[in-house]
């Protein structure tokens, strides 16, 4: 008899990492047999592709207004409100297992069983640093409060796992990282660019940066575009591409204006396949703040771009240099196996002139590191090798981990 899974996530709106990852785990686990349903918070489009059967409380924008005051009230609410709703469509559809994806989802799955009897057994999974939350004695609180009460916590990098059973003190974990089906990357990449697109990635002698991400403090783009501005007075024709959407898209957008970068840095918004984007780029860079295990990384590799990345916890040394400790001491920049590592950026918001606010190391390292790419062709071909790299993620790989924990 087919086991029955519950994907229960905020969304599975095309643009967000974990939303990806439930719709491809759940695909992956369809077509190995399981019966998959999702459960989403939200009902967001545009919906990344899945496979499997489609249900959703319908809640509004849970980030609405998060700054404003009754917000923590509002959710504890909606906590009270909606979990007894996914006891009883667990019940409907006699699922196994319920697999909770996020914090809010591994809140509200946890939740169910805590103060509803929910009896089926819970998966957590952790895809954010959770270092970022231990300013916030709420989310701190809440974390140790609920996670040990889920059957199993998987966190997809080894460091959050770490961080989890230092500071949480939650023990029932494992790591297992994102997967990717690196074959289907590789297919979508021969499509054509949108037609809006074409002539500008194409553009005769350009050299094409390319960044993929949320427009939010996380992916930490203003410092990539104040350091671009150096990389432009040096070669008039590099181009930086930033695919993504969010709350400081203005924000940049102003920052490019006060640069003078229009007609050098383009913001192109979420694009559902970004793989085109990726074939048509010279470097890929990574700015972000904090990650978890960023996708984004594992498909510049598979497209076999060379990468330049902040080392920020945690993600990008798991990822592009696994033949350093997590821990390791490095000097910057680290010219790694798959990729170059820079100094990690601040956590802070930064959108000034470089007259009002002049290069700091960290920035300039990163455009230095911007320019010796453009510059010296042997590193360039060094780094175009990572397809092979971005096979430890695959999806052939990473869902036997799966099967193996579902089936214990």
């Amino acid at each position: 008899m087919e086991k029955k899974i519950l994907i229960l996530v905020e969304s599975l709106k095309v643009g967000g990492g974990s939303e990806r990852f439930a719709a491809t785990l759940g695909t992956e686990l369809h077509k190995h047999g399981y019966e998959v349903s999702y459960l989403t918070l939200m009902d967001e489009n545009p919906k990344y592709d899945f496979k499997g059967d489609y249900h959703t409380l319908n809640m509004d924008d849970i980030y609405a207004n998060y700054l404003k005051p009754g917000f923590y009230f509002k959710r504890g609410f909606n906590l009270l409100r909606y979990s007894p709703e996914i006891k009883r469509i667990c019940e409907d559809l006699k699922v196994d297992t319920i697999i909770s994806v996020s914090e809010i989802a591994n809140f509200y799955a946890i939740f169910s069983r805590w103060f509803y009897r929910n009896k089926v057994p819970i998966i957590s999974t952790q895809h954010m640093n959770p270092e970022i939350f231990m300013d916030s004695s709420i989310k701190y609180r809440l974390i140790k409060f609920f996670y040990h009460r889920s059957d199993e916590v998987v966190c997809v990098s080894r460091e959050i796992e770490r961080i989890l059973n230092q500071d949480y003190d939650v023990k029932n974990t494992q790591t297992i990282y994102n997967m990717m089906d690196i074959e289907g990357n590789i297919k979508l990449s021969l499509e054509e660019l949108p037609q809006e697109y074409g002539e500008l990635f194409t553009e005769k002698d350009c050299f094409n940066f390319i960044n993929i991400g949320r427009l939010n403090q996380q992916k930490g783009q203003w410092f990539l575009i104040r350091s671009f501005r150096r990389v432009v007075d040096k070669y008039d024709n590099a181009r930086l591409f930033i695919l993504g959407e969010g709350n400081l898209r203005e924000k940049l957008q102003y920052l490019i204006h006060d640069l003078d970068l229009g007609g050098k840095v383009f913001i192109l918004g979420e694009q559902e396949n970004v793989f085109p984007f990726l074939r048509n780029s010279d470097c890929f860079i990574f700015s972000s703040l904090w990650e978890g295990l960023p996708l984004t990384l594992i498909e510049a590799l598979s497209m076999d771009l060379p990468i330049i990345s902040a080392d920020c916890k945690t993600g990008p040394r798991e990822v592009l240099c696994p033949e350093l400790d997590l821990d390791e001491n490095i000097e910057y920049p680290y010219l790694g196996k798959h990729a170059i590592l820079t100094k990690k950026f601040p956590n802070k918001l930064l959108f000034k002139t470089l007259e009002e606010i002049p290069l700091n190391k960290t920035e300039k390292m990163f455009s230095d590191m911007m320019i010796k790419i453009i510059e010296d062709s042997n590193l360039r071909e060094k780094y175009s090798h990572g397809r092979k790299r971005s096979e430890t993620f695959s999806n052939k790989k990473i869902i036997k981990r799966w099967d193996e924990l579902l089936n214990l």
